[in-house]
């Protein structure tokens, strides 16, 4: 069988528009691999593209999730207050492959959530299920004395997580925690253990954006999504969502309800964001540079997704490209 694609890039870099276009080239169904954009009703902070739920009996999955006419899987189905994990991605995702290799139709991966690409390429460590009683303790402890504590909590036990993890990512601190918690053994160490990789063939490219082009990007895509994310944020909050519901931990949206709360001024929250952004950005290169197996595409003003198209197209019919999991 050819290689399934998989198309990967920081936030901001292009990926979506240009999956988009190698799918329809292709004929193929876009796999998310987007820790925010399985969530409903999360548009703005998550940047994901609009679409709408289509019912096709002549599709073999009969459902999607359709963007330009294009079937996309794992977006835009879970609910805003309910948790999802690189674990039960990769078993979705799986479930999806086998479905469309049985009926002959090419998929294509993109996102730019590693981990859950990890997971389903390279497989997961066996962890422990959660346990909700010991989640609520740590949360409040949280919102008590603030997240950077609950943080600290972590470097002592786990150093090298705490080091992967941001103080403001609560929701992985609180599982680092919880693993440590139910087994006695670091997260590190467990993400060390022998994992089962997947058995299909995968080809990575990815996007790359010369430092100071990207940042300009960044810039002006957080300061156009700052009014819009804090409208969207109002009126998950107003239709009943709390403020540590899993969604909500996703960059931009909990500053976003200081903002509403009076607690910090619009101008700052927009300085933050881009700050966070930025960030945020730093581990995701860093998370791809690390991967020997992605093939870079540089790219340079102006963007057109259809010559990033063209140059996977190329690659994936050029027997150098050689690509493996």
């Amino acid at each position: 069988m050819s290689p399934i694609p998989i198309l990967v890039g920081p936030t901001g870099s292009g990926k979506t528009a240009a999956g988009l276009e190698l799918a329809r080239r292709q004929g193929a169904d876009v796999l998310s691999a987007d820790s925010r954009q399985v969530y409903k009703h999360l548009s703005v902070g998550t940047s994901k593209p609009e679409g709408a739920w289509r019912d096709d009996p002549d599709h073999p999955l009969k459902t999607y999730y359709a963007v330009d006419g294009v079937p996309h899987h794992l977006m835009d189905f879970l609910e805003p207050d309910q948790p999802f994990s690189a674990g039960r991605f990769a078993r979705r995702a799986e479930n999806l492959l086998a479905a469309l290799a049985a009926a002959e139709r090419p998929a294509l991966l993109v996102g730019g959530t590693g981990l859950y690409l990890r997971a389903l390429v390279d497989g997961l460590a066996p962890l422990p299920d959660r346990n909700d009683d010991f989640r609520k303790t740590l949360l409040a402890r949280a919102e008590r004395n603030g997240r950077a504590a609950v943080h600290a909590e972590l470097a002592k036990i786990d150093p090298d997580a705490a080091a992967k993890i941001p103080p403001n990512n609560i929701a992985r601190v609180v599982r680092a925690l919880e693993v440590f918690h139910l087994t006695g053994q670091p997260l590190s160490r467990w993400q060390k253990e022998q994992t089962r990789p997947s058995t299909r063939t995968f080809a990575w490219f990815g996007l790359r954006w010369e430092k100071n082009e990207l940042e300009k990007i960044l810039e002006a895509r957080c300061r156009r999504m700052v009014p819009g994310l804090l409208k969207e944020t109002a009126a998950l909050l107003e239709k009943g969502l709390p403020p540590d519901a899993p969604a909500l931990q996703s960059l931009g949206y909990a500053a976003a309800i200081d903002v509403l709360n009076g607690k910090i001024p619009e101008e700052k929250f927009e300085t933050d964001f881009f700050r966070e952004t930025r960030l945020y950005v730093k581990r995701q290169l860093t998370w791809f540079r690390a991967n020997p197996r992605i093939r870079w595409i540089d790219l340079a003003p102006p963007f057109k997704p259809e010559r990033v198209a063209e140059k996977i197209q190329q690659l994936l019919r050029d027997a150098s490209a050689a690509p493996g999991r």
